[in-house]
């Protein structure tokens, strides 16, 4: 299949080649002064009573991995970690919304230049996908699942992956899955989680619905905090917390 990322202004397909050539860069190769964000990372998708629920988290030990790592929309979810770029998350899921399949977005985003320093990985409707590039700092691996994807770069060591896939698996199925991606994001730090000896971490979590009506708390980040998982956890019990008393009260004022 050609290479593609979305679609121009009258609706034809925008092939990479000609993304490359038009679009200025403003990754860290551009800029030189970025460092790699490296990350260990889940995407998920699961059916809800209207349709479809995607989500993503991540986790670094560098500050912010929230404004440019886990992407998520009604139509799919994307964790771009490395060298990494906003840009390629949202290109990505809206070419899933254009009728796309996210492996193949994730293809063309793979044959783009720098895409050997970046790892991507996700989920969409109909399908799954991951890149993980040969230049990526190791430990750096991805394993595509049954309606989820994790992936890691910098890691430890590769049994972070196998304790993110647990994590989720066996969790309780009927709990949130915000919930259920930060025990994921929990479980993959207990293993070793981002292995570099960096002072400031940071963690996000992201999730959507069909109806656009998610709570506030279903996006949620923690931009620089010695312990990022730990803080982002209690960051979604406050949140929860705060958000159903709130909708208490006006339901009561109503």
């Amino acid at each position: 299949m050609m290479p593609m990322v979305g679609t121009g202004t009258t609706g034809s397909i925008v092939l990479a080649s000609d993304v490359r050539a038009r679009r200025p860069r403003h990754d860290a190769f551009a800029s030189g002064t970025r460092p790699p964000t490296m990350t260990y990372s889940i995407c998920v998708r699961e059916r809800a009573s209207d349709g479809w629920r995607f989500g993503v988290a991540a986790a670094a030990r560098v500050p912010a991995v929230g404004g440019v790592c886990p992407h998520a929309s009604d139509a799919g979810a994307v964790a771009v970690a490395g060298v990494t770029d906003a840009d390629v998350g949202t290109r990505i899921l809206d070419a899933v919304a254009d009728g796309h399949r996210i492996d193949d977005a994730i293809d063309a985003m793979a044959a783009e230049e720098g895409a050997t320093h970046r790892q991507i990985h996700g989920v969409g409707v109909e399908s799954a996908g991951a890149h993980t590039g040969a230049d990526c700092q190791p430990v750096a691996a991805d394993r595509v699942g049954d309606g989820y994807t994790v992936g890691g770069t910098a890691m430890a060591d590769e049994v972070v992956l196998d304790a993110l896939e647990r994590g989720y698996a066996e969790n309780e199925r009927d709990a949130p899955l915000v919930r259920r991606l930060l025990t994921a994001l929990a479980a993959g730090e207990r293993a070793g989680g981002d292995g570099r000896d960096l002072p400031v971490g940071s963690a996000a979590v992201v999730v959507r619905t069909g109806d656009g009506g998610d709570p506030l708390h279903h996006d949620l980040r923690v931009d620089a905090s010695e312990t990022p998982v730990a803080d982002l956890r209690d960051t979604y019990r406050q949140a929860k917390r705060g958000y159903e008393a709130a909708v208490e009260r006006y339901t009561e004022n109503s």
